[in-house]
């Protein structure tokens, strides 16, 4: 235990994701908590309906920004930095407001999907904007390294999130899903917000026209291909929700979100925490020109040993853990999971990968590749729709795209990582 601890002293690199861990172990650990009695208070069909909505929050408000909070790590000035947040926040507020004419123009197309819930509709632009501004000041902190105030910032807006969510309908008999998210995202934005503002790390003086246009040309990739690239890869990531629920019911997309919900807590408490600092160390690595093939296969190597447990218990046990924990009515979840389980250890030992095609300025591949893998597994889902009219079908074969899709990715980024190597 002890030569644990003199290491996370004398390596600032593991003591940076340790601090993200924990704060987001918490978080998490609250969030995980609260799913046994949520999915008690709140049936697969609000859960699928959650899902939903999230899902196209979640893809907006990813690329509010037209991806230039992705470029807030590059810089050394700071100064340029700053100039690609304010950026980023003018471009996600005006993507809002398009959402919102969106909205007003197709208002019954909207009311539709979401099966009459009609107050979900003026609450989407809310979420959109919470989301896409959360990750600009996401990207800040973390260039600025303010990883402990990054860490109590993700367990408070849980702890917001479960409260509002359980409270809203053991209390009140309401469905406070969406609106405990929303809450608890604006939240954690304004403690975000205040922080910087009492370190006083922008300044609007720094955001001249001159300094505007270099960042915006310099960064061009972002918004051409890194932002549809963002796009098509979350549509990628969402389209079982989507398809499972105008294909066979809202029910089935509610298995697979609360699927999804679980399995994605280890990579939120350790693969995003290791992707943000490795992120900043290995751009700063590059700029420098140093090696950075020992940090690329080191933390790569070390997120695949720590999922072999999980991948082990959840291959044999997957039914009966969802089945105990959150009730014999989501046994259906635990067999998604069992099919799942190979595709998330991808995406949770993928995180180094994914921030080099941006460190490499990659962007323009990533995008074909995303866009490929988009069409591959919709047809996959397709295909066990037409054929065989099964759900579980479906789910197979778009996992094996997804499979084949981050292996690839891996091979490809290590051999430019070698390239480049040579080229030192």
């Amino acid at each position: 235990m002890n030569k644990i601890i003199n290491r996370l002293k004398e390596s600032s690199y593991l003591l940076h994701i340790v601090t993200l861990m924990t704060g987001t172990l918490m978080g998490q650990a609250i969030m995980l908590l609260s799913v046994p009695i949520l999915t008690r208070l709140y049936n697969p069909s609000e859960f699928g309906i959650y899902s939903l909505f999230f899902a196209i929050a979640s893809m907006v408000g990813m690329v509010s920004s037209l991806s230039y909070e992705q470029a807030i790590m590059l810089p050394k000035s700071n100064r340029d930095a700053q100039v690609l947040v304010f950026l980023s926040i003018i471009t996600t507020i005006m993507i809002t407001i398009i959402l919102s004419i969106v909205i007003y123009l197709f208002n019954q197309f909207f009311i539709e999907y979401f099966k009459n819930s009609k107050y979900l509709l003026w609450l989407l632009p809310f979420a959109t904007l919470s989301i896409g501004l959360l990750q600009i000041f996401d990207a800040y902190s973390t260039r600025k390294e303010f990883y402990r105030k990054i860490a109590t910032t993700k367990m408070s807006a849980s702890i917001a999130t479960v409260t509002i969510q359980s409270g809203s309908r053991y209390i009140f008999k309401l469905n406070g899903l969406v609106v405990g998210k929303i809450l608890s995202d604006m939240f954690a934005l304004f403690l975000l917000i205040s922080f910087h503002i009492k370190k006083n790390t922008l300044r609007l003086k720094y955001l001249s026209k001159r300094r505007l246009k270099a960042n915006i040309k310099r960064h061009e990739n972002f918004p051409k291909y890194q932002m549809a690239s963002n796009l098509t890869n979350s549509i990628s990531q969402n389209i079982p929700l989507f398809l499972f629920s105008s294909l066979f019911s809202p029910a089935i997309s509610g298995f697979y979100a609360l699927t999804y919900r679980v399995m994605v807590v280890p990579m939120i408490l350790i693969s995003n925490s290791t992707r943000s600092v490795y992120y900043q160390k290995a751009s700063k690595m590059y700029a420098n020109r140093e090696d950075i093939y020992p940090l690329y296969k080191n933390t790569t190597l070390g997120l695949l040993k720590i999922f072999i447990i999980p991948l082990i218990i959840i291959i044999f046990f997957g039914k009966d853990i969802f089945s105990f924990i959150f009730g014999s009515e989501w046994e259906e979840s635990g067999l998604i999971a069992q099919i799942s389980v190979i595709w998330f250890m991808f995406g949770f030992i993928s995180p180094p990968t994914t921030v080099m095609f941006n460190i490499f300025s990659l962007q323009k591949i990533r995008l074909i590749v995303q866009i490929t893998t988009l069409f591959a597994r919709a047809l996959a889902i397709y295909i066990g729709y037409f054929f065989y009219n099964s759900y579980i079908i479906s789910l197979t074969l778009f996992i094996a795209v997804g499979v084949i899709h981050n292996g690839g990715m891996i091979i490809y980024i290590y051999s430019k990582i070698q390239d480049n190597r040579r080229n030192l």
